[in-house]
């Protein structure tokens, strides 16, 4: 496996940081992580993709080591944003997978542009109706620094309810501060997106990946993946909000059995 290699291209949104692994032939893997984590969320699922496919992974606007935006993107902002580094990269059509609100983007880009998408992997989607937006308009409130450092312990409690490894509410919390008082951008934008509109012209072979204790994606209005997307295969995995971080060697093989 070739060496990780970190680069950085021009976006209507900044600078956006990317990595770039593996030198093996046919589309590549392109993985979305959701907010507010960064490409940390696939570091360990990355190798294992990388042993058999060219997998690129990205930092959305305002994560990670992406440039902050100016303003509020929205969902097709973000998703714009995928498809200019496909064009970057030179590279007519990938695999994507995507977590959370990276299957948002992911399902948005196999809508609207069909033809730069090959296999589709959705991570613990969450249909975005009108219930769902209300629902994530109301919960996604930006936190602010306290002069206590409250925000953090904060977070930290509010994230150790989702899983029970401290090390990945520590990389969880970390990707959150670094995104600093706007990392709800990536929320809000999904809290206007219009799903019913976009999901039902996406064609692309799919496979809808679900965490057993995964309380987001157990709702029952996210049926609708299975029932709307052409031939979509489901399956459960063990783990939760941050699936890839906590089962990443079952993730792994899951999307490689998939895609091969």
């Amino acid at each position: 496996m070739e060496a990780t290699k970190h680069r950085f291209f021009a976006t209507a949104l900044g600078e956006v940081h990317f990595i770039d692994v593996g030198g093996h032939e046919g589309p590549p893997v392109v993985l979305l992580h959701q907010t507010p984590r960064s490409v940390d969320e696939f570091a360990e699922v990355i190798p294992l993709l990388a042993a058999r496919h060219r997998v690129v992974a990205v930092d959305n606007p305002g994560y990670g080591s992406s440039e902050k935006p100016a303003r509020q993107p929205s969902v097709e902002e973000y998703a714009d944003t995928i498809v200019a580094l496909l064009d970057h990269l030179d590279v007519s059509q990938a695999h994507l997978v995507g977590h959370h609100t990276g299957a948002i983007l992911a399902i948005d880009i196999a809508a609207r542009h069909p033809d730069r998408v090959g296999k589709l992997v959705l991570s613990g989607p969450f249909f975005m109706n009108e219930a769902a937006r209300q629902m994530l308009r109301r919960i996604s409130v930006q936190w602010r620094v306290r002069p206590d450092g409250g925000h953090l312990e904060e977070k930290w409690q509010k994230f150790s309810g989702w899983t029970s490894d401290p090390s990945v509410v520590q990389r969880a919390v970390t990707d959150l501060v670094r995104a600093g008082e706007t990392s709800e951008y990536g929320h809000l934008a999904c809290a206007a997106y219009r799903m019913e509109d976009t999901l039902p012209l996406v064609q692309a072979p799919s496979l809808i990946i679900t965490g057993r204790s995964d309380f987001f994606a157990a709702d029952p209005a996210n049926e609708v993946f299975a029932a709307t997307l052409p031939g979509a295969r489901t399956l459960s995995l063990e783990g939760g909000v941050f699936l890839p971080n906590e089962s990443p060697a079952a993730f792994a093989s899951a999307v490689l059995r998939f895609l091969d």
